[in-house]
């Protein structure tokens, strides 16, 4: 059986067709550029970590020392820098094309 020789046309053809897919590649990529290097980041960044310990805490009293006494408020103050205002927010914001959830924070 005689094998088909390659001709000056069925290589440049081949060639073309694997510019083609490797412009349909590039295009995919390009579009989808954030979704890549989330998994390249999550991928590169595994970090070994210790198994969990017990820590010993202090116990409490049994009973409040003052019934009468007022508590103080609970208040968190979160300072954060160079922030637009959809960068967190319930619905998902701007983080990371909304990857980053925060479903707590406008609460």
């Amino acid at each position: 059986m005689k094998t088909p020789a390659l001709t000056a046309g069925s290589i440049r053809v081949a060639a073309i067709a694997a510019l083609v897919v490797i412009m349909i590649l590039c295009i995919v990529g390009w579009f989808n550029r954030v979704d890549l290097l989330l998994a390249y980041v999550k991928s590169t960044s595994a970090v070994d970590t210790a198994p969990p310990r017990a820590i010993p805490w202090q116990q409490g009293p049994a009973a409040p020392a003052d019934g009468t006494a007022e508590a103080p408020p609970n208040i968190i103050f979160i300072l954060a820098d160079d922030l637009g205002i959809n960068d967190i927010t319930r619905f998902g914001g701007g983080v990371a094309g909304g990857a980053v959830r925060t479903p707590a924070i406008d609460q």
